[in-house]
């Protein structure tokens, strides 16, 4: 298990600090549940299928290679894609069980990309 976790879904999305008024917000680790991250692999110009794991309802996909990662259905393709640039990352909450998201790289760019999941 890799020790680089973010924890970017947990702000501002809990109790209101016991300080009251404003503030950052405070969520418990029982309300987010266990992180579980998978070894990161690359994403070529043939798009690559992610769904979620069993019991699992949040999805991180962090770009951690340099050049540009696209992201959206079956047929996703450097022109109609979501861009997911380099050290970005996108976060998927609250989503099904039949979660699936495509991720591509341009013709002749490779990248690398990293997947934490919450429950």
């Amino acid at each position: 298990m890799s020790d680089d976790v973010s924890l970017e879904p947990l702000f501002n999305n809990g109790r209101p600090s016991a300080a009251g008024g404003g503030g950052a917000r405070v969520t418990s680790i029982e309300e987010i549940g266990a992180v579980s991250n998978r070894a990161a692999a690359s994403v070529t110009a043939t798009p690559q299928e992610i769904t979620i794991g069993a019991n699992k309802n949040s999805i991180e996909i962090e770009n951690s290679g340099s050049k540009i990662i696209y992201y959206g259905g079956s047929g996703v393709n450097s022109t109609n894609g979501l861009r997911l640039f380099p050290n970005a990352k996108k976060t998927f909450a609250k989503v099904k069980g039949d979660f699936s998201i495509f991720l591509v790289c341009a013709a002749g760019d490779t990248s690398t990309r990293r997947i934490a999941e919450f429950t």
